[in-house]
């Protein structure tokens, strides 16, 4: 019997001839943690995913008036950002317990196989700084739950963190992006990888270095959308 990743209590197994021929697969985590994940569904911004009752929410727009615009396709994400996803993704980001991505595997896989087959998948990276700080690219280990080709083809420069400052400072802000690999990326369409679209300007910013070097159509898959 294994222990949920979340939660460390016991999670019952059921053993049927399923799991007697070696073909039943491994639980990660129990049934009540597993049913606090809130999946995005209903009446959604047809770019981003956010909650609206009808086509494009007023941000999407609004950064359509900006030096960003038309640089983002679309988002597409998973889960909601609730009370209990908040508690995993600090145990995920913040305290290094990097196996919980494969908890997202087949939600991401389903997501990325009807939105982004075939694209180049791109990681959003962390700083150097940030990487010797946390000791893992979150992003990279969910792009990995998709079983296809990366190219990690951004790097990034230290600009503080994105969760600390408000809506307005991150809209304005320098991109700390930059293209590493031009080659890479040129004529060819994208999806970004990312743990969290908040107000989307870290993908954006992304896009745009991208697109600057020569990328056709960016979009994005995000764990969560805050």
């Amino acid at each position: 019997m294994s222990k949920c990743l979340i939660c460390q209590e016991s999670i019952a197994a059921h053993f049927g001839w399923t799991e007697f021929l070696g073909l039943g697969k491994e639980k990660l985590i129990c049934t009540e943690c597993d049913a606090r994940f809130e999946k995005i569904g209903g009446a959604l911004c047809d770019w981003c995913v956010r909650e609206w009752k009808d086509g494009v929410c007023p941000d999407c727009k609004r950064w359509e008036n900006t030096k960003y615009k038309g640089v983002l396709k679309y988002n597409r994400s998973v889960y909601h950002y609730n009370s209990f996803m908040k508690e995993v993704l600090a145990l995920y980001k913040f305290r290094g317990d990097a196996v919980l991505a494969k908890l997202f595997k087949d939600e991401l896989k389903k997501i990325y196989k009807t939105h982004f087959q075939d694209l180049l998948v791109v990681p959003i990276p962390l700083s150097e700084e940030r990487l010797y700080e946390r000791g893992f690219n979150q992003s990279l280990f969910l792009a990995q739950q998709l079983d296809v080709e990366i190219v990690e083809a951004l790097t990034k420069s230290e600009a503080g963190k994105q969760s600390k400052k408000g809506r307005l400072d991150r809209m304005s802000g320098e991109n700390h992006f930059y293209v590493a690999l031009p080659e890479a990326i040129e004529n060819k369409d994208i999806v970004l990888i990312d743990d969290i679209y908040t107000t989307g300007t870290t993908i954006r910013m992304a896009s745009k270095r991208l697109k600057d070097a020569g990328a056709k159509e960016i979009s994005s898959l995000t764990l969560v959308r805050s």
